[in-house]
């Protein structure tokens, strides 16, 4: 949080120094204003920033309501104080003076979320996305959100945006995955309505170099924010429909599918980085988990367990998960057979017996043993039945693979035990 406002301070100080330059030939009541700028610059570069605030202050009230972003400057000078709600006011400010403002919402939402008004929070959030449906630090953000409200699987659609989009932490992915069933979008049922984002660039070199970069991890916003600072006119931002562009060029890009690779086109002089996304849709995402929820007449004959029931097994099944993976690395055979149930059913016809037999010889023969359980998912088939699928990276001295598994569990009296193991599918050697 410190880096963080000290960061928002640096960026105050960059706009206020641009904002003093632009107005050097004003009368004499806009040259008190610049004097205020020049004020708050000289007392910022001196690290006294309760006092650049002060006279931020003062150059609003004479002409922040020709300079939007002043308000939103001193909201985070104010935020990088701890003035929570200070900076809450000015934010609304800039945000109600130029209300198409994607940065402001921004900013302002997350004031809100800091000072635990998610209600406002979300709402400034979907007005961004509204406004601007690929901007990625906004869906990761409202994921954030949602799961402080303990909505986990509208949080994890949220974060599955941001993936789509670039983003590329896995923090929020780690606390969410003990909570969520990790729905999916169905992006086939989409409108046909086409919507890209797109940067424009002035050579098809540049965009060349640009797209690299995002390959490379660079998000939109990242790039658009060095634009800013760089104050270079050759770059535009945005969102676009499809029937926007020239007929030849729309033609190119009619089959591309939802957040596929982004691509460079040709626009008369000017060349585009453009990326299909979707429209942001929060009806559309609570349909989707109505309908997960209901599932088919033939599921809704096991009746599924109540929302403490679901987390108190999918906790369970990550410990038993955990336990299955810590015994077979030690070796221990007795306490490796006992994490599967009498009802065990080996993969492919394979007699029970046989199974034994072997997964004997496969504990007892290596030196060593070590297993790796990556993006665990738990799937309550009904209240005593769960489905796990992992990726698995097995190693020991004489043999390595890594394979996408499932385990189905049944809850018994002595816990969950494994009645079916199936390999998916290999992912490598």
């Amino acid at each position: 949080m410190k880096k963080y406002a000290l960061l928002l301070i640096f960026f105050c100080t960059l706009s206020l120094l641009s904002i003093a330059s632009a107005d050097a030939a004003a009368p004499s009541q806009a040259m008190t204003f610049n004097d205020y700028l020049q004020r708050a610059n000289e007392y910022i570069r001196s690290y006294r920033h309760f006092e650049a605030a002060d006279a931020l202050k003062e150059a609003t009230e004479l002409g922040g309501t020709q300079h939007p972003s002043l308000h939103m400057r001193l909201a985070i000078l104010y935020y990088g104080l701890g003035l929570l709600p200070e900076a809450i006011v000015e934010g609304e400010k800039a945000v109600q003076l130029t209300p198409d403002s994607k940065w402001y919402k921004y900013d302002l939402a997350k004031f809100y979320y800091v000072d635990k008004q998610y209600g406002k929070a979300q709402q400034q959030f979907s007005d961004l996305l509204n406004l601007d449906p690929g901007f990625t630090f906004g869906y990761y953000f409202l994921a954030e959100l949602f799961f402080h409200k303990k909505l986990y699987d509208m949080a994890w659609l949220s974060y599955e945006r941001a993936k789509l989009l670039g983003h590329r932490g896995k923090h929020l992915q780690k606390k969410l995955t003990p909570y969520t069933t990790k729905p999916r979008e169905d992006f086939n049922q989409q409108a046909d309505d086409k919507l890209f984002r797109f940067i424009k660039v002035p050579s098809q070199e540049k965009a060349k170099e640009i797209l690299s970069k995002i390959r490379n991890g660079k998000l939109f916003e990242n790039l658009e924010l060095e634009f800013k600072k760089e104050r270079s006119g050759d770059y535009d931002f945005g969102t676009m429909m499809l029937g926007e562009l020239k007929d030849s060029v729309a033609l190119s890009l009619k089959n591309n599918r939802p957040y596929a690779t982004p691509v460079i086109i040709q626009t008369g002089p000017d060349f585009r980085i453009m990326q299909r996304i979707l429209p942001f849709d929060i009806q559309a995402w609570k349909t989707i988990l109505k309908d997960a929820a209901s599932g088919s007449a033939a599921e809704r004959t096991n009746r599924k367990p109540t929302g403490d029931e679901n987390f108190s097994s999918k906790i369970a099944a990550f410990y038993a998960l955990e336990h299955w993976r810590n015994v077979w690395e030690s070796a221990d055979v007795n306490a490796y057979f006992a994490t599967y149930s009498k009802n065990f059913s080996p993969q492919k016809g394979v007699s029970l017996q046989s199974w034994r037999q072997k997964s004997r010889k496969n504990l007892t023969t290596p030196t060593f043993i070590r297993i790796h359980i990556d993006d665990p998912i738990v799937e309550m088939v009904t209240k005593n039945r769960m489905l796990v699928t992992f990726d698995q990276s097995y190693t020991s001295n004489t043999y390595h693979s890594v394979v996408r598994k499932a385990l189905t569990m049944e809850k018994e009296t002595e816990g969950w035990k494994i009645v079916r193991e199936q390999i998916l599918r290999k992912i490598g050697n």
